[in-house]
């Protein structure tokens, strides 16, 4: 079978077959999120491997789920593997073809990692799609609104062409899911769904929509939507692709994927937590150098990361882990790039809070991004803000400590 993965897809952007973004409204917006997270996190792997997993921790960051009740998010999964989708594909001609699957065929959350499947058919489907979208993820955290998020993903796809095309107001309402019988009247659907729906994805999205309608009898009977770009918004690909660049330049990204851990699995370990997916990596190294591992060394990285407990590299290099009340971390004796890497994050460590913030304020005055800067801590609250930052502020104490 061939290899279908796309090439120099970003990681936070999802290549959405268009037949499943437009699909009938039944789904929530956590459950059209979670359905665009797990597919992302699934794409490389869709032909190659039945079940797929997702730590929840990752799962609910990538989400934007700051509660820690799995019980939503249980029955979020149950309603998307219950729920028939009918997948409705628009094509420009008008005519519409119809098939029909559920999204998920099996679904668990047990000792902290989300595994689920998807069936054979569908699959192949979403792995080579004729026609698809981008869904950015890190913009899909921002939606609120589910008639939004909808809208949103319905229009992106136009954003070249300019234009959805005109569609008539019973398929937005089910595109939408705005079936409710007060929706009947196009007032109310006009004000509680569109009209709020345009200003929330003009407030917060990469894209500006504007509808426009078309009357019979001064009835509303379709609308379009002309799409372009938020120039005030811009900043999500300008920043995306500047720290996307300073992950994959990064010596974790480097040595993680060497080890064949995949690139959206490594951006995501780094995004999370990137001193440890650094000693991840040089744990794994060693482990591999001396032959005790069974197996393919991404995968026993995966479980190293994944366990939660504490990783450390001795001062020889060699690798061991360790519950959090182990005995500090060794000073280093020898230059090899192991322990130079060591020795960086000791010192990274031992920062004052002072400290902390001089480095961070240095950091923003050479231009870094510092829309999350938080100077109680020091630290920025933003995934992708940190990661960036410490990748300069590792290369900053690395210098500093030679």
């Amino acid at each position: 079978m061939p290899n279908l993965k796309p090439v120099g897809l970003p990681p936070s952007e999802l290549k959405k077959h268009v037949a499943t973004v437009h699909v009938s409204g039944e789904l929530s917006l956590l459950e059209r999120k979670i359905v665009n997270v797990l597919l992302l996190n699934a794409f490389d792997e869709l032909l190659t491997k039945k079940r797929h997993t997702l730590p929840v921790g990752i799962l609910c960051t990538m989400l934007g789920f700051d509660s820690k009740n799995h019980d939503a998010l249980k029955r979020a999964l149950l309603k998307v593997m219950s729920t028939p989708i009918s997948f409705d594909l628009l094509h420009d001609g008008g005519k519409t073809d119809w098939e029909a699957s559920p999204l998920i065929a099996y679904a668990s959350i047990k000792n902290g990692l989300c595994s689920y499947e998807y069936s054979d058919w569908l699959a192949e489907k979403l792995a080579n799609p004729d026609i698809y979208t981008l869904i950015n993820i890190n913009v899909q955290r921002q939606f609120s609104g589910g008639y939004a998020l909808a809208l949103y993903e319905n229009c992106l796809r136009f954003k070249r062409t300019g234009s959805t095309g005109w569609i008539s107001v019973e398929t937005w309402r089910r595109l939408l899911g705005a079936d409710a019988s007060m929706y009947d009247e196009f007032k109310h659907f006009s004000s509680e769904v569109i009209k709020k729906a345009v200003k929330e994805i003009n407030q917060v999205s990469n894209i500006i929509v504007s509808p426009e309608y078309k009357r019979e009898a001064r009835r509303v009977v379709q609308i379009r939507f002309l799409v372009e770009d938020n120039p005030q918004k811009s900043m999500y690909d300008n920043a995306e692709d500047q720290e996307q660049k300073a992950i994959r330049d990064s010596e974790a990204f480097k040595r993680l994927t060497m080890l064949g851990v995949g690139d959206r699995l490594a951006i995501s370990w780094i995004q999370q937590e990137p001193e440890r997916a650094l000693q991840t990596a040089i744990y794994v190294e060693e482990k591999a150098k001396r032959k005790l591992i069974r197996g393919n060394a991404g995968g026993y990285a995966r479980t190293v990361f994944e366990k939660g407990e504490r990783i450390e590299v001795t001062s020889h290099g060699k690798g061991k882990m360790e519950l959090p009340a182990a005995s500090p971390v060794t000073p280093p004796k020898d230059t090899s790039a192991d322990e130079r890497s060591r020795r960086t994050s000791d010192a990274i460590k031992a920062l004052s809070l002072e400290e902390k913030q001089r480095f961070a304020l240095e950091y923003m005055a050479e231009g870094g991004k510092g829309n999350t800067y938080q100077p109680e801590t020091g630290t920025f609250k933003n995934a992708l803000e940190r990661t960036a930052y410490t990748s300069w502020l590792r290369a900053r104490i690395a210098t500093a400590t030679r």
